[in-house]
């Protein structure tokens, strides 16, 4: 199938007009086709949560050699986006914890990495929890906590 700003295609085989139910709503249309091609096959397209509203009595379906076209009337003269709707996400801000310049700088520090562990992807998490799991075993090793050694990038440092 293909889809344009004004029809939607679909390439079935051979098929008689007889053999059409299609079926419009505001914002859904199905289509089923009977008895397409010589296996004799049945086919069903369902698609509702349309991007936009359709005037269901003006839309209509077309058949030609290679299979219908399903055009589609708008209820306003618009562009689509894509042919069913996309659900949007809620507008998130990127609220980082606010900083307590009296607080303790590690709780600060803990609240940024809780916000980043909630608000990261999968990775970010798996990250987050990597790091804390090593650094909860070297503490209970008794070596000392903190970053991880950052190998030569504090080089030179000492000459500024």
């Amino acid at each position: 199938k293909q889809w344009y700003q004004r029809r939607l295609a679909i390439t079935a085989g051979i098929i008689e007009k007889d053999n059409i139910e299609s079926h419009f709503e505001l914002r859904s249309f199905s289509l089923v086709l009977r008895r397409v091609g010589p296996k004799n096959l049945n086919y069903t397209l369902s698609i509702s949560n349309l991007c936009k509203d359709i005037v269901p009595d003006n839309c209509t379906v077309n058949v030609s050699k290679t299979g219908v076209t399903v055009i589609l009337a708008k209820d306003k003269t618009s562009v689509w986006s894509t042919l069913k709707a996309v659900k949007e996400e809620p507008n998130k801000k990127d609220d980082f914890p606010k900083m307590d310049k009296d607080a303790d700088p590690s709780s600060g520090l803990m609240n940024l990495m809780k916000h980043m562990y909630e608000t990261g992807d999968d990775e970010m998490k798996q990250t987050i929890a990597k790091s804390m799991y090593e650094s909860q075993q070297k503490q209970k090793s008794g070596e000392p906590g903190g970053m991880p050694d950052l190998g030569d990038m504090g080089a030179g440092l000492d000459d500024l």
